[in-house]
């Protein structure tokens, strides 16, 4: 079961780098591509009852949001170069843990863009064991470059509709 539900036609096996999508004329009605990748719960991201220590969870839904950037041609080093951005900053996150995880679980972590904003943009991620969502969660993220007043500080900047373009 997926936290995004996509249509049986457009589903695809929940392999390392799956990407799902489909278009839709209408903005507001339109499906962007869905990132997964596996991950294996390993002896040190348990706590002491071998359940998933919690801020693992947030580890796995970076390493997502980078891996999702890449698997659309758009590598963060690349994003640094060609836009000047410094990163993509998490304003906020939130987590909801539904079931545990344990060690020697095999999880899929999913994830989608389900908004953008001019400057930031919001992206859902769920964790899957054995087909049942076990968390879901997301993040807020800026698109960030240095001031140019005073270059310790970041501000954030609108993002281009090139970007926005790729996950559909």
């Amino acid at each position: 079961m997926s936290l995004f539900p996509v249509p049986a036609i457009l589903r695809v096996p929940a392999g390392p780098g799956a990407i799902i999508g489909r278009p839709h004329s209408d903005p507001a009605r339109r499906i962007v591509k869905t990132y997964r990748h596996n991950v294996t719960v390993h002896w040190g991201d348990t706590d002491p009852a071998q359940i998933v220590f919690y801020p693992n969870y947030f580890a796995w839904f970076d390493e997502s949001a980078r891996l999702y950037f890449d698997s659309v041609g758009l590598p963060w080093e690349m994003l640094m170069e060609k836009y000047g951005i410094v990163g993509l900053p998490i304003v906020e996150a939130k987590a909801k843990f539904v079931a545990p995880c344990v060690f020697r679980d095999e999880i899929v972590v999913e994830s989608q863009v389900s908004e953008w904003n001019d400057k930031t943009f919001k992206l859902h991620h769920a964790v899957l064991n054995g087909g049942l969502r076990a968390v879901e969660g997301y993040e807020i993220r800026a698109w960030t470059q240095r001031r140019q007043d005073d270059p310790t500080r970041l501000k954030a900047v609108s993002i281009p509709p090139e970007i926005k373009a790729a996950f559909e």
